[in-house]
């Protein structure tokens, strides 16, 4: 399994300076990156920074209202068409559930006319089962590619072990974020909090995960330190 870097981790420093940012996540040794944004360029330059620094496009996270054919274009310039819906309002109902399910298979078939690989990224709300026996993971179509979130997995209260088990085969992108406990949004590196990344990360890449991408929502330390303490885990536990 390949390391990777959602640049979300390090927008602030991407806005500010993206080459001297890319410069910095290929030094430390990532592989790619998985992009949230253009940074205000078109996607001929990004790609051109990225292999400028001979770094992969592992995906790109897009929102609910994208357009499938800017995508698509953008896309073709990327050399990735492999894109994952970002965020969704948390679901607290059956109802609330039923409805993002509806947007989100909307937005898929949508995208994946326009020839790209729709996947889903999950946060802490998508987890859980309803009174159903139901959670929203569980009731999305498997054409739905999984970039499983294995830290809001672990903060949901589930393991993230058995949903790798459950997913197998469907989850080409593994995110990897790691909190100090499940009752915080302490953000730390990975191998830092307590979703025990040393047992997860083989499991990850035994059952399908190409990409294992680095999060870290907030940085608890200076960026460079945060980056390469991750990557020190993954590639101990890889």
């Amino acid at each position: 399994m390949r390391i990777g870097l959602q640049l979300y981790t390090v927008r602030e420093a991407a806005e500010a300076d993206l080459e001297g940012t890319l410069r910095t996540v290929a030094a430390l040794g990532y592989e790619g990156v998985e992009l949230y944004s253009l940074h205000g360029r078109s996607a001929a330059d990004v790609r051109a920074l990225l292999d400028e620094h001979g770094l992969a496009v592992v995906g790109r996270h897009v929102p609910l209202d994208a357009d499938a054919d800017d995508l698509a274009r953008d896309a073709e310039a990327l050399g990735c068409d492999r894109v994952a819906l970002a965020w969704i309002e948390p679901v607290d109902t059956i109802e609330e559930r039923d409805a993002s399910l509806g947007q989100i298979v909307g937005l898929g078939e949508r995208l994946r006319s326009a020839g790209l690989r729709f996947g889903f990224h999950n946060h802490w709300s998508e987890v859980p089962t309803f009174d159903d026996g139901k959670s929203l993971l569980d009731l999305l179509p498997e054409w739905i590619w999984l970039e499983l979130d294995l830290g809001w997995v672990w903060w949901a209260g589930r393991s993230p072990g058995e949903l790798l088990e459950w997913a197998k085969g469907r989850t080409p992108l593994v995110h990897l974020k790691d909190l100090r406990a499940r009752d915080t949004r302490e953000y730390v590196p990975v191998g830092e909090g307590g979703v025990g990344y040393g047992a997860v990360i083989p499991l990850a890449a035994e059952l399908g995960g190409e990409w294992g991408i680095v999060e870290q929502d907030e940085l608890d330390r200076p960026l460079a330190d945060a980056l390469a303490r991750s990557i020190e885990t993954v590639k101990e536990a890889a």
